[in-house]
């Protein structure tokens, strides 16, 4: 088989996977009990956004580099598996602060991405009924790797383990996030512009859009603008720019199609 598609990576997230590819499908719902659910349309659209290729060998228990090896084998790619992919979902040991945990909140979000929605806006609501000292118990058929991620720019530390479609992640509430400010609006036009970078995130899942966005200010010199291309107002984004004292505002150029314009030179000291 000869093609001219690229070799599959092992950060490529599954939907990109099968957008290059899309015979791979089947090879996919073979390879593990945990991928046949994608051949469901909503679940594919949801779940496949959120992992990697190595984050989920580690879902379904398979080597890493022997999946990516499979994959690549399947559509053409003749790759050595001898790649060392180091697996991203399991800790290596279980931190002390999980055996003693109180449990402020538990939620099962499997049932919500079971019907192809998005868990990302009840999650957030259940971790305001998380006070400091208390964690968040959640169940979920993958390991939520950005959710992870996220939840630990507000103040959680996280401990995943399970296997299969049933994996439960702790959140321990470690700090308190100071409450917002009042919303910053800062017209472009009176801003001194240093650096623009604009990125488009309207193909993406919550959290990933925040975590995006959260990486390219991070990036950006003082000074800069970042300009993000969205489909709808980031509504748990706002607090966030609000507490880092960035000047933001969102303008609505059609249906689903919104431009959040973040000015980094208004950054508080």
């Amino acid at each position: 088989m000869v093609t001219n598609r690229p070799p599959i990576e092992a950060d490529w997230k599954i939907n990109k996977v099968l957008e290059t590819y899309p015979e791979l499908l089947e090879v996919l719902a073979e390879m593990s009990p945990a991928f046949a659910k994608l051949r469901n349309p909503m679940i594919r659209k949801v779940q496949s956004r959120l992992v990697t290729v190595t984050q989920a060998a580690g879902v379904a228990g398979i080597n890493p580099a022997e999946m990516l090896t499979r994959l690549n084998g399947a559509v053409g790619h003749e790759t050595e598996n001898t790649t060392t992919i180091t697996p991203e979902l399991v800790p290596s040991a279980v931190p002390d602060w999980v055996a003693d945990a109180i449990i402020a909140v538990e939620l099962d979000v499997r049932p919500i991405l079971a019907r192809g929605e998005e868990p990302f806006g009840v999650i957030t609501e259940a971790t305001k009924g998380v006070p400091v000292g208390q964690a968040l118990s959640l169940r979920s058929p993958f390991d939520p790797v950005p959710l992870r991620d996220v939840l630990g720019k507000q103040g959680f530390e996280a401990y995943s383990s399970g296997a299969g479609d049933d994996w439960t992640t702790f959140f321990l509430r470690t700090r308190e996030i100071k409450p917002p400010a009042a919303p910053t609006v800062v017209p472009a036009e009176e801003a001194a512009v240093t650096a623009e970078i604009t990125i488009d995130v309207s193909e993406l899942v919550p959290p990933e859009p925040m975590i995006r966005i959260l990486a390219a200010l991070e990036e950006l010199p003082d000074g800069g603008r970042l300009i993000v291309h969205h489909v709808r107002r980031p509504m748990h984004l706002y607090p966030r720019l609000d507490e880092l004292g960035y000047g933001h505002q969102t303008i609505e150029l059609a249906p689903d199609q919104i431009e959040v314009v973040i000015d980094k030179s208004h950054a508080q000291p």
